[in-house]
């Protein structure tokens, strides 16, 4: 039997929806405004960013270049709400950051020269596609969730949860992805078919995107997510085969308000379909 799949998935839940910490405010360095923070970084493994050590709390502004080493893991959060999980020996580039709170409107797009990132759609995506350019195209997250690879002359993403992921090559040759769980690849040969991502290589995918063993990324140990905060959030459109939201609704998919069994029953169901199994997620 194949392993239940990384507490990871929670925490990307969690992290995508709590609000930026008032503490975790720094002076900016430069006139560009701030985009996010840092939610998380792997205990003992340095995670740098132009080459300063990145740490819980760092304020995450437009041009900043991430790279993580061989058991680097780094969690950011947006000021709309979207969140970014940058797997080990990656290197990730916030290559455009705007947002106007009071429209909700904005663009995100961000630059993998290589490695691992998972994108969890925010206010912008549900209008505006969070992009993720590689060498050989671009992969655009519409209020949904998605994982991208970068590796030699290859990408490979797959789609988790949402609207819509588009994958466009560098011909221009485009493709829209709605099913849960499957994906494509853009390489030399340009754009390839959409398949299903196999369930033992997501399992692995998203295993390199969660925590240390032992413990979680710069909690101290603790491996459980911390609770989102309470209260009514925004919705992001995270919802399956375009389907619409009902206005001034939760978005299931993306909250849990504490760690009981009452966790969102949608994004199970979900991710027992993506991975064919009758298992669902290790929610303890």
């Amino acid at each position: 039997m194949s392993p239940p799949i990384s507490k990871d998935w929670w925490l990307a839940a969690a992290l995508s929806t709590a609000a930026l910490p008032a503490a975790a405010a720094q002076t900016p360095q430069t006139t560009a405004p701030r985009a996010g923070v840092v939610t998380a970084v792997s205990a003992g493994a340095p995670v740098t960013s132009n080459a300063q050590t990145l740490m819980v709390g760092s304020q995450v502004m437009p041009g900043q270049k991430f790279i993580t080493g061989p058991n680097g893991q780094l969690h950011l959060l947006f000021l709309d709400q979207s969140a970014v999980t940058l797997g080990p020996d990656s290197e990730l580039v916030l290559e455009t950051f705007e947002f106007d709170p009071a429209t909700r409107q904005g663009q995100i797009r961000l630059g993998l020269t290589k490695g691992l990132v998972r994108v969890v759609g925010g206010q912008i995506s549900k209008n505006q596609p969070t992009v993720v350019s590689t060498p050989q195209g671009k992969v655009g997250i519409q209020g949904g969730i998605s994982v991208v690879e970068s590796s030699g002359n290859n990408t490979s993403a797959t789609f988790l949860f949402g609207q819509r992921m588009t994958m466009t090559d560098n011909s221009g040759n485009t493709q829209n992805i709605t099913r849960p769980g499957f994906g494509s690849a853009l390489g030399g040969g340009g754009l390839g078919p959409t398949t299903r991502t196999d369930p033992n290589t997501l399992r692995s995918t998203l295993s390199r995107l969660g925590g240390p063993p032992g413990g979680s990324s710069g909690s101290g140990g603790n491996s459980n997510p911390p609770p989102a905060p309470t209260g009514q959030l925004l919705i992001t459109g995270n919802t399956p085969g375009s389907a619409p939201n009902p206005s001034g609704t939760l978005a299931n998919d993306r909250l849990r308000t504490t760690v009981t069994n009452n966790d969102i029953v949608n994004t199970t169901r979900t991710l027992q379909n993506i991975l064919g199994s009758g298992q669902a997620p290790n929610q303890s």
